[in-house]
């Protein structure tokens, strides 16, 4: 396993450090695709009346659905393949990768804890205007924690490739 940590590709940089840098970009973009949602789309989508709201969210629902899924999921893939390659092949150097795919699966369970139905009612338009408000409050706020978590993640995997490149 230490040749295939040591191989090189075109130059001075190792399959690893190829993979964390990869993997920093990648959450880079995710946690700008991110934090653009929170500044500009939920502010946005929050000042809309319910009936204005429902009928943007059938148009562009499905549409950020198709952007941010697959966003989502590479990352989180990125994360997690970059966390395993760099603990089994450079252990010493694994700790910022392993925070940052931790960080990843936080984010993508979010999901599955919350947003998943919030987006259902938003789809089948069951929430009254009053309840739409608060519906719209609390999904800003979980967007906005995990728009955290994002950047965390981001930034933690740049200290991994930093880390794995001065070693």
């Amino acid at each position: 396993m230490a040749l295939f940590v040591k191989l090189k590709l075109g130059g001075d940089m190792s399959i690893i450090e190829l993979l964390t840098i990869a993997t920093a970009t990648i959450l880079g973009l995710f946690a700008g695709g991110m934090l653009t949602e929170a500044l500009l789309l939920v502010p946005y989508f929050r000042s809309l009346k319910a009936e204005d709201f429902y009928r943007q969210r059938h148009d562009f629902g499905p549409r950020l659905y198709r952007f941010y899924s697959p966003l989502t999921i590479g990352a989180t893939l990125s994360a997690l393949t970059t966390a395993i390659a760099v603990i089994v092949l450079d252990p010493k150097n694994s700790g910022p990768s392993l925070i940052a795919a931790l960080l990843s699966l936080s984010i993508l369970s979010t999901y599955f804890l919350y947003f998943r139905r919030a987006n259902l009612s938003f789809a089948e338009q069951r929430l009254t205007a009053t309840e739409l408000n608060r519906e719209l409050g609390r999904w800003s706020g979980v967007h906005n924690f995990r728009t955290a978590l994002a950047i965390a993640s981001a930034l933690v995997s740049i200290l991994a490739a930093i880390k794995v490149a001065s070693s």
